[in-house]
């Protein structure tokens, strides 16, 4: 059963897990109602940054986390 045939049905909150690779994907599984949350695993392994490659690919600009802006660090 897909997850969008158990939210229809069933009225719960459900994520969207697997092969999401871009912020591309995961703000149109959420703009077109697909899912209420986005899971990324194997993509955050092999990049760490995904949330800043995310919002570059989305366009949207990002304050650094803090213990990024501390002791002259430098966020890429």
């Amino acid at each position: 059963m897909q997850q969008s045939t158990i939210k229809k049905k069933t009225g719960i909150m459900t994520a969207a897990v697997g092969l999401i690779t871009t912020g591309k994907q995961a703000e149109e599984i959420l703009q077109i109602g697909r899912a209420e949350l986005v899971f990324i695993g194997k993509k955050l392994l092999k990049d760490t940054f995904w949330r800043r490659t995310a919002a570059e690919d989305l366009k949207h600009s990002l304050e650094p986390p803090v213990q990024y802006t501390r002791f002259g660090s430098v966020w890429f």
